[in-house]
């Protein structure tokens, strides 16, 4: 069974058939449980999930719960006590949020290949539970550590593709590196750089001008003088190279300067 949470969240059979749940509040505790490696006091559940019921209301709206839970999932998926909850450590349950930071871990190109194709969107997209503001806040904290894991990944695997030559998927991380964030100028930069190198001088100079656009727009500030020397230089054709086999060769002219295509710089 699959549990998808990169994304409109989803819970499907191993043949892809989608499963659905009478109540939002099944899938948000399947999602909550899925995501911990714990068992859970019940009237913690309770007060997360209804916090406006008192204790005992709050119990049984748990229990009512359960039972589509334990109809989808079948009966020893969940490991259930008088007072605890949780899901059965036995119990086969894909879900792509723990495979994509799993994966994101590793600083191997197929690992992080692999993680930045698991991130089909932010966490849980389009889900909330507008009565149970705890589960939003945990949601809402959740999306944003994952965003800034996938962040990470394509800051990684972006230079990686590049050093071996395949710089058509550098470019489509690129390019959501930076969707993530437009005000982070080293996304702006590896752009620039990309386009540079793949001979889209108009697109690097178009990027630029986008950058100073939005930190002017959003922030009132000019770009970095590092972004603004490397306009210069693509500006003046010094970063228009040429590729051959794995890497790439020199320019004709020894006396011109080569644009590194990655600079590396934390995300913030």
């Amino acid at each position: 069974m699959h549990l998808l949470l990169l994304g409109s969240p989803t819970l499907q059979t191993d043949e892809g058939h989608i499963l659905a749940f009478d109540t939002r509040k099944a899938l948000a505790l399947l999602a909550y449980l899925a995501l911990h490696d714990h068992p859970f006091q019940r009237d913690t559940l309770a007060a997360l999930f209804w916090p406006e019921l008192d204790q005992s209301r709050a119990r049984a709206a748990l229990r009512r719960t359960l039972t589509p839970l334990n109809h989808a999932l079948g009966e020893n998926a969940l490991l259930a006590t008088r007072d605890t909850l949780a899901l059965h450590p036995d119990f086969s349950l894909w879900v792509d949020a723990r495979a994509f930071e799993q994966a994101a871990t590793h600083p191997e190109l197929d690992a992080l290949q692999k993680a930045a194709a698991l991130y089909k969107g932010d966490f849980m997209t389009g889900f909330t539970l507008r009565d149970a503001p705890a589960f939003d806040e945990w949601q809402f904290f959740e999306t944003d550590r994952l965003r800034r894991l996938y962040a990470t990944t394509l800051e990684r695997l972006i230079p990686l593709l590049t050093a071996q030559g395949d710089l058509p998927p550098a470019l489509e991380h690129a390019r959501a590196w930076l969707a993530l964030d437009p005000l982070h100028e080293p996304a702006h930069r590896t752009l620039m750089r990309l386009y540079a190198h793949t001979h889209q001088r108009a697109a690097a100079l178009r990027q630029y001008r986008e950058c100073v656009r939005i930190l002017e727009e959003e922030l009132g500030v000019a770009p970095l003088e590092e972004t603004r020397q490397l306009y210069e230089e693509i500006l003046e054709g010094k970063g228009e190279i040429e590729k051959r086999g794995e890497g790439e060769k020199e320019k004709k002219n020894p006396e011109e300067k080569e644009l590194p295509i990655f600079s590396p710089a934390p995300f913030l």
